[in-house]
């Protein structure tokens, strides 16, 4: 009944807890691993959802007995669907299902390797049909896996027909669930009604619903393969999508917003809007859901959490200062070697100040503010804004960067730039090596 290959992913598995209601399906499963497999490498989990009142009661007590019969481990649950549905707004669908998941996240934990459901091939029909009529992409017409993270589906192969002929051949008793019936809850209505009538003029749906899901996992496979690899730096994902196929841009910028943490609500317009910003001629930046903005930089975008850092505003001193989410370092320089300077590149840049002409109490370190400038090398001077413009500094960074400042005046774009009036001479002696980290 279960598949070769799928026998070969179950021997992977240590211990497997088994998920039975009672019902055919997940009774086919128990007694396949029975028969098939060593008493110490599976167990039951029963939970009664308290939905049908006594008919639950009746197939936890049935799962009981045939655990007690054969003498495997069970794990009996209860759980209350219906009060916690109307507590948070859920269906009682999707209140069943969260707690039920709760309790097989627990189990991983505490004492199996993997959680079996008896979802099998027509399961698998319906879920590919349901998100179709939803709205889905290609992640929605994959439907589920057979190895789904701590869920294991070891009869999403087999049909209904081969469960039902194998329960046949080993006589075996389950229970009927009475709600498999009743045409409220979205899955039975598909399964009762959509289903059928579409057989009576295309009988091989189910058949090519689940080809479907399997090229769009091919799919996914591919996409997955030339997707290129993010990485969260600097507060942000960057997202080079000059050249690349649209298909891998959107990949590129789910995946960003999920190594910030937001794995739901982006929607496809929030994707086109950002593919769309990315190749215009505007600079400037996007507001996006949970509280995250987008970025141009460089050939792409940047994908980052909106912070409100504190004004902060320290007396210049040696020591370590954390500003706008850097971290600055700040050292009296005693042996100087001019071959120190800039040694590194971009804002981590490290550089060293000479303070000599100036009054260190009259010195801060502090985030850049209206009024601001710089002296350049070479004679004249620019607003802070407009010299941070022509050193290509990322929008994101101009009002975070730590500034070393005597009033409006710039001494010091930290991890950037030094101003003239604080370049080293041969004569200079108060020298400070300014480092900064970006967290």
């Amino acid at each position: 009944m279960i598949k070769s290959h799928i026998v070969s992913i179950i021997n992977t598995y240590p211990v497997i807890a088994l998920a039975v209601s009672g019902g055919v399906d997940s009774m086919a499963m128990l007694e396949w691993f029975r028969q098939n497999r060593p008493k110490d490498s599976f167990l039951i989990i029963n939970i009664d959802h308290h939905i049908r009142g006594e008919e639950s009661r009746r197939d936890s007590d049935f799962v009981k007995c045939y655990a007690d019969k054969y003498g495997i481990e069970l794990k009996k649950y209860d759980v209350d669907a219906i009060g916690f549905a109307k507590e948070n707004g859920y269906t009682i669908e999707q209140a069943a299902r969260i707690l039920r998941h709760k309790i097989f996240e627990a189990a991983v934990q505490q004492y199996a390797s993997a959680v079996a459901t008896a979802h099998h091939a027509q399961d698998q029909a319906e879920s590919v049909f349901m998100h179709i009529a939803r709205g889905t992409g290609i992640d929605g017409l994959q439907g589920m896996s057979v190895e789904d993270g701590h869920i294991l589906r070891p009869l999403l192969f087999t049909t209904k027909q081969e469960i039902l002929e194998y329960v046949d051949k080993n006589k075996i008793e389950f229970c009927e669930d009475s709600t498999n019936k009743d045409n409220n809850y979205s899955r039975n209505f598909i399964r009762n009604q959509i289903l059928p009538s579409i057989k009576k003029v295309y009988p091989a749906i189910d058949k090519n619903l689940i080809k479907l899901a399997e090229r769009a996992k091919e799919i996914a496979d591919f996409i997955d393969q030339n997707t290129p690899a993010l990485c969260l730096e600097n507060d942000g994902v960057y997202c080079d999508l000059k050249g690349r196929h649209i298909v891998i841009q959107a990949e590129m910028i789910r995946r960003g917003f999920s190594l910030l943490g937001v794995v739901a609500d982006i929607e496809e317009r929030h994707i086109k809007s950002i593919i769309d910003f990315a190749v215009c001629g505007k600079m400037g930046s996007l507001d996006m859901p949970y509280n995250t903005t987008v970025y141009k930089e460089k050939d792409g975008v940047v994908i980052t959490k909106k912070n409100d850092y504190p004004i902060v505003k320290y007396r210049f001193s040696e020591g370590f200062f954390e500003i706008s989410g850097f971290e600055l370092v700040v050292q009296k320089v005693n042996d100087f070697c001019k071959n120190n300077l800039n040694d590194s590149a971009g804002i981590n840049k490290t550089l060293y100040i000479a303070v000599d002409d100036f009054d260190l109490d009259s010195l801060v370190i502090r985030q850049r503010q209206n009024g601001d400038r710089i002296a350049k090398f070479g004679g004249g001077s620019k607003s802070l804004g407009d010299f941070l413009t022509d050193k290509k500094v990322p929008l994101r960074f101009r009002d975070r960067l730590p500034v070393i400042a005597n009033g409006n005046d710039i001494l010091c774009v930290c991890g950037v730039e030094i101003a003239e009036k604080a370049k080293l001479l041969d004569t200079s002696k108060k020298i400070y090596k300014i480092n900064l980290i970006s967290n």
